[in-house]
């Protein structure tokens, strides 16, 4: 299977590049104004040699244009800003969406390399779709939600949990120059006040929004998630 799912892109000169959450893939999305790449172990795309972030970005170097809005969410938007780290000449902007920037404790970090690859295999992606989905505030966006993650890879998932545990997007941020788009869910437990406080303090030129959903707002709430984005772009030079 590919690892580039395209959809019907907008006339826009600059190329929107999404990359989907943990256990998702490109078609997690539905349609999208531009390109939703799968991430290494997504959606039929082979691993990566680690479970790092910017392996994950490396592994889509190619296929990111020059020029390109990279809207990543949750686990894709920690890719993103590994991939902006190390390719901000080739990007236009950043969006994250409900990305957040570190585990939320510590002893996660050191004990996911152990735990994930059990985890994913018993209870196994299922339950765990189930579990999380229950966060989707949507019928029909869990409904969506679990179709996809019910269909991931194990091993992947295992992966992008390691990915999610072991990111320092702290020490990311003071990196990251470029136009930034942030947006929040109101209720999400992982992008607080105190989140928001530490990307406005580390990027100056980050417009934090804040949405009326949860965590999982490309499935509570994607058309306002897309207008956002395309204000944002509008206002870029």
């Amino acid at each position: 299977m590919m690892a580039l799912t395209r959809f019907n892109s907008a006339a826009d000169q600059m190329t929107q590049v999404f990359l989907h959450g943990a256990g998702l893939d490109a078609g997690s999305w539905g349609q999208v104004p531009g390109l939703a790449l799968n991430l290494p172990g997504h959606g039929g795309r082979a691993r990566a040699a680690s479970a790092t972030a910017e392996l994950f970005a490396a592994a889509l170097d190619r296929e990111v244009p020059d020029g390109a809005v990279l809207v990543g969410y949750s686990l894709g938007g920690m890719v993103a800003m590994a991939f902006a780290t190390a390719y901000a000449d080739r990007l236009r902007a950043l969006v994250l969406v409900d990305t957040p920037i570190r585990a939320p404790l510590r002893v996660i970090s050191w004990y996911t390399p152990f735990v994930a690859p059990v985890v994913t295999r018993f209870p196994g992606v299922r339950t765990i779709g189930k579990v999380v989905g229950k966060r989707i505030e949507s019928t029909a966006g869990q409904t969506r939600f679990r179709r996809h993650i019910e269909a991931a890879n194990p091993g992947g998932l295992a992966d992008a949990l390691c990915v999610a545990a072991g990111f320092d997007g702290a020490a990311v941020l003071p990196q990251l120059t470029l136009p930034m788009l942030v947006l929040c869910g109101k209720r999400s437990l992982l992008t607080g006040p105190r989140y928001r406080q530490m990307v406005s303090g580390a990027c100056p030129q980050a417009q934090v929004v804040i949405l009326d959903t949860g965590h999982h707002i490309p499935f509570d709430n994607a058309p306002a998630m897309h207008a956002e984005i395309t204000r944002f772009l509008k206002g870029l030079d």
